[in-house]
């Protein structure tokens, strides 16, 4: 997952990723769950073969390509819960990692730890490993769900979902709800996701809005869980990494010290 830095609209992460096809989210008014969209996602859940582990560590290779410039390197991805990520890029010219807790998130680079807005940490949760994701909007009773239709992704028969966090408990934080939208392809066969799309901001207003996307295959069940080997993320349309999963294990011992987050004043 990428994000861009000023004046660099191209390099940016996500940890998790627009295709040439993607569909912008819109915002909805929508504050009930389409009964049909929550039981889609609910068999796309049970889909990946057993309840959604404690913990995650995926080993893997990435090649970025930003402009003219290719590049090649390393990235593991971790995840614990529901709602804690961490994506490390290796890369010959440069490391760098974007941590995601609980709606705060950072981008870590030599060793400095940069705060993103909340409007931008708002959709920094890394989406290379899906599950945790999609388990978490069963779980969150302020997430509205609501089913668009069936769409033709590549060669393969989608069931689209649009996915919205309307934070009605927290109305603080009820602004944030713009940046909170998503929309989530099924395979209207296997039922696991094939592509998750979002709208990268840095803040409200005429801020740029960036279409990231992540396309999902070759899906290998480890340890009785279902994950994708091949990940494919998009940016404004155009591909911007493409990951292939060397290695994955579950239940490792990760805890809240592996992700760790720094928010603004500290």
């Amino acid at each position: 997952m990428h994000f861009f830095r000023p004046g660099r609209l191209l390099l940016f992460v996500l940890f998790l990723c627009a295709s040439t096809s993607a569909q912008q989210p819109t915002s909805t008014t929508v504050t009930t769950s389409d009964p049909q969209a929550v039981a889609l996602l609910q068999e796309s859940v049970s889909a990946f073969g057993s309840l959604p582990p404690l913990d995650s560590r995926a080993n893997g290779n990435v090649t970025i390509t930003a402009g003219s410039l290719t590049t090649q390197g390393a990235v593991t991805i971790l995840t614990k819960g529901t709602a804690e990520t961490s994506i490390q890029f290796q890369m010959s010219n440069s490391t760098w990692s974007v941590i995601y807790s609980n709606g705060q998130a950072n981008r870590v680079e030599s060793g400095t730890a940069t705060v993103l807005p909340l409007e931008l940490a708002a959709s920094s949760q890394c989406l290379y490993f899906p599950l945790p994701y999609l388990a978490g909007l069963l779980g969150n009773p302020n997430v509205v769900l609501s089913f668009v239709g069936q769409e033709a992704i590549d060669s393969t028969t989608a069931n689209h979902i649009r996915v919205q966090n309307t934070f009605a408990s927290s109305p603080a934080f009820q602004s944030l709800a713009e940046f909170n939208t998503a929309d989530v392809w099924l395979d209207a066969t296997t039922a696991l996701p094939v592509r998750i799309s979002m709208i990268r901001r840095y803040a409200g207003g005429a801020s740029p809005k960036i279409p990231v996307s992540v396309v999902y295959s070759n899906y290998q069940v480890v340890s009785g869980v279902r994950c994708p080997f091949s990940i494919q993320e998009y940016v404004t349309q155009t591909l911007w990494a493409t990951t292939t999963i060397d290695s994955v294990s579950f239940n490792t011992g990760l805890t809240d010290a592996n992700f760790p987050v720094t928010q603004e004043g500290n």
